[in-house]
């Protein structure tokens, strides 16, 4: 389903994001005394945003930019409000937020909306709300059909989503279990062909409204040494998507979703990292709801089909104090059927980029990316964290 997926991006950009505000800012000592922060590391006198980010409250505003080639470039901004927590703890727990965010891209896609992500206790609980209205414009390529492969048409998917997320950790453990309901009404208009009113007619009859109203159930294993740059670890997970008419949906179905991430360093200075995703639906779902591959370098939905399964792997080298250099390459299918694995294409994608440890008491890189999907497809990235985002 590529709009929540969307909007679950757009959400944690938001929330990586902080790093974009400029200005300085104040925070209150104990003694009721303003104490500036400061963007430089003491250690090594590099810009660094560890205070900020470990010591700001209060509004605070962020820009996002966007450049997924499905949509073309764009941006957003946002108004956050970081909650003070009224309670110390030993361990560094993250500030609840609040706030609203748009954006709009240069193929007229624009979207709206409130979210709240909350902290219970020493970070043993998190939740997610939210409330967005995604109007999306994208390139469908058929979901296996040879001749919109080669001549997609354009839809529009004029959407409001409420999603609502919860997870908690199990005991001591690096086990995590939680739940996510999400409701998706859209409005779908497919564009005209010119020159082809035969066509126009059948897509003119294709318009239609349609509602997923589904629950997800999540279980993962996170060993990650930095949920925002890994290192070290793995981060495995397995939900299952379930979308029924007496939920309110228009149809049913399920979408089985398995991830893998894993992390291993090489050297002192060179680390790996490995990525394998495979989603596989069981039903009739609506069109723009079929699994796609996700990767750097192609635009979503471009394919598209019952089952999905990628592959990629990614190389870091650190090359002098906090800068990094970083390639990658990966690789997967669509396909309607296991039967039908060896027949279908390959979809690949290439690239390399750079990092910079702009937040070093809490391990976070940021910097861009450069991929080449197909050898045709390019597009660039600006990563806060991980390019891989869970």
């Amino acid at each position: 389903m590529p709009i929540p997926k969307t909007l679950m991006l757009l959400l944690g950009l938001i929330l990586l994001s902080a790093v974009y505000a400029f200005g300085q800012v104040d925070t209150t000592a104990g003694g009721g005394e303003k104490k500036k922060l400061s963007f430089k590391d003491p250690e090594d006198g590099a810009i660094d945003l560890s205070q900020f980010l470990l010591e700001a409250n209060g509004v605070l505003p962020v820009i996002i930019p966007i450049t997924e080639p499905a949509v073309g470039y764009g941006g957003g901004a946002a108004l956050l409000y970081f909650h003070k927590s009224k309670k110390k703890y030993k361990s560094y727990v993250p500030p609840s937020v609040s706030g609203i965010a748009g954006f709009v891209t240069e193929n007229k896609t624009w979207g709206a909306g409130v979210f709240h992500r909350h902290i219970f206790g020493e970070n043993r609980v998190r939740t997610m709300t939210a409330v967005f209205k995604p109007d999306v414009r994208i390139d469908y390529y058929g979901n296996d059909n040879p001749i919109l492969e080669e001549n997609p048409v354009g839809i529009n998917l004029d959407s409001w989503v409420i999603l609502q997320k919860a997870e908690v950790r199990l005991g001591e453990s690096k086990f995590y279990a939680g739940a996510s309901y999400t409701y998706f009404k859209t409005d779908v208009s497919f564009d005209t062909i010119p020159g082809q009113p035969i066509i126009n007619e059948i897509l003119k009859r294709l318009n239609s409204n349609s509602t997923i109203s589904s629950i997800k159930p999540t279980f993962t294993y996170d060993s990650r040494d930095n949920a925002f740059t890994p290192f070290k670890g793995i981060n495995a997970q397995v939900s299952l998507n379930y979308s029924a008419k007496w939920l309110g949906s228009s149809d049913d179905f399920t979408t089985l979703n398995t991830s893998f991430l894993g992390y291993l360093p090489v050297t002192s200075r060179l680390n790996s990292a490995w990525r394998f995703e495979g989603n596989y639906l069981l039903g009739e779902a609506p069109f723009y709801a079929y699994p796609f591959l996700s990767l750097r370098g192609i635009p979503a939905l471009r394919y598209q089909s019952d089952n999905a399964m990628l592959g990629e792997t990614e190389w870091t080298y650190n090359v002098y104090n906090r800068w990094s250099v970083l390639a990658f390459f990966g690789g997967g299918k669509a396909f309607p059927d296991f039967s039908d694995f060896g027949q279908v294409d390959w979809a690949y994608t290439v690239g390399t980029g750079f990092r910079y440890k702009v937040a070093r008491l809490l391990g976070i890189h940021m910097g861009a990316d450069f991929a080449l999907g197909n050898g045709e497809e390019f597009a660039f990235y600006i990563v806060f964290g991980t390019s891989w985002l869970r």
